[in-house]
């Protein structure tokens, strides 16, 4: 695949935000730490305040974490558990910007999660904003309307200014401006062969959570212009079997089954998780009240914590159609229960409208490498 100089800066990019954000908390303002694509960032940025990821995607902190919660729970939360309460005499040391927020915003999603933060709570400041579990109708929306009053009222007593309507139209422009910039780069992803891998999108979907907005809109604006120079006879080998990765999220530093497809002959065209589409796809309606408006588009988000949970279903059909997927990898972390049982629904509708789905349930460690890919090359044998 073609090399792209952005990508470089991505790679490079943690020690410059580390900096940037130190600079920041020197100037007196907060960082706010989220876990959830449910907490809309466009009120932490009006307040005021600055915001990083704080889902760990690292197996080295998951020792530190079994020290108080079970074994038998997402890594995902027992990686982020560990790098925020890691106080480093284990051996084992947290990237910088764990230690560094002045406050967590949580959500109500699954279960571990959710008993996961009444214990962060005794070691940073955790404030959640509960989710109706069924998100179809009136009673939900505003309920969910109320939380995100709630958490408002939180960032304005957090940060001691005022988010007006005027500064959350602002950020919902910017804001929308960056899911834009994720359009355009996926609808390269349409052609064949696509001209980036799926490998190198998941490496800027990784960072949009973490890098600042601005950051993150120049660093999308550079890789939209150098695939456009990307030339039709550098793009590698067409007719490669063309990947959808669904399921879980893939947080930073866990690339594990994406390089096994990729390096054993598939193409990743898209991604169906909180890491992929679902961060971007919709926009908030910039003609409706700020408030509402922000309602209407994170209620949206088709988590496998609501229930029923068909917009999800509706959603990898249409990306299938669109993207001319050949096959669709089901990607689950050991025990995310809900991910584990909408697999049966999804493998369902994907049997009938003609899609062949690979089951892939993993952890962040590398004991099951050799194991995955032999599944994983016999998968791309058959769509071959």
């Amino acid at each position: 695949m073609q090399y792209f100089k952005s990508l470089e800066h991505i790679k490079n990019s943690y020690n410059g935000r580390i900096c940037q954000i130190a600079d920041y908390k020197r100037s007196g303002k907060k960082l706010v730490g989220t876990f959830c694509l449910f907490v809309p960032d466009e009120i932490i940025f009006a307040s005021g305040a600055n915001r990083v990821i704080l889902c760990g995607g690292r197996n080295d902190t998951v020792a530190i974490a079994e020290q108080y919660l079970p074994r038998n729970i997402c890594p995902l939360v027992k990686s982020s558990f560990g790098s925020i309460i890691n106080d480093g005499c284990s051996g084992v040391r947290s990237c910088s910007h764990f230690g560094m927020v002045d406050m967590i915003i949580a959500e109500n999603t699954c279960d571990s999660k959710k008993k996961m933060y009444e214990i962060l709570n005794d070691y940073v400041p955790t404030h959640v904003i509960d989710l109706p579990q069924r998100p179809d109708g009136s009673t939900a929306f505003n309920y969910f309307l109320q939380e995100l009053d709630k958490f408002k009222n939180a960032m304005e007593m957090l940060t001691g200014n005022v988010v007006t309507d005027e500064l959350l139209a602002k950020e919902i422009r910017s804001s929308n401006e960056i899911r834009e910039l994720f359009h355009r780069i996926y609808e390269f992803r349409k052609e064949d062969p696509p001209p980036i891998s799926g490998t190198d999108v998941l490496k800027v979907l990784q960072k949009q959570y973490f890098l600042s907005s601005e950051e993150i809109k120049k660093i999308l604006y550079m890789l939209i212009n150098e695939i456009e120079m990307v030339k039709q006879d550098e793009r590698g080998k067409p007719g490669k079997p063309r990947i959808m990765i669904t399921g879980c999220p893939m947080s930073g530093g866990n690339t594990k089954v994406p390089d096994m497809i990729e390096s054993r002959g598939g193409v990743i065209v898209a991604e169906e998780s909180c890491t992929g589409t679902r961060s971007f796809w919709d926009l908030v309606d910039e003609s409706k009240e700020p408030m509402v408006a922000l309602a209407e588009r994170y209620i949206k988000i088709p988590c496998s914590c609501m229930s029923p949970n068909l917009r999800r279903i509706d959603n990898i059909l249409e990306l299938a159609r669109d993207f001319k997927v050949d096959g669709v990898v089901y990607y689950t972390l050991q025990f995310c229960h809900g991910y584990n049982i909408e697999k049966h629904k999804v493998q369902q509708a994907l049997r009938k409208a003609g899609i062949p789905m690979l089951f892939v349930e993993t952890d962040y460690s590398s004991a099951d490498v050799e194991q995955i890919g032999i599944r994983v090359d016999a998968f791309m044998e058959m769509l071959s």
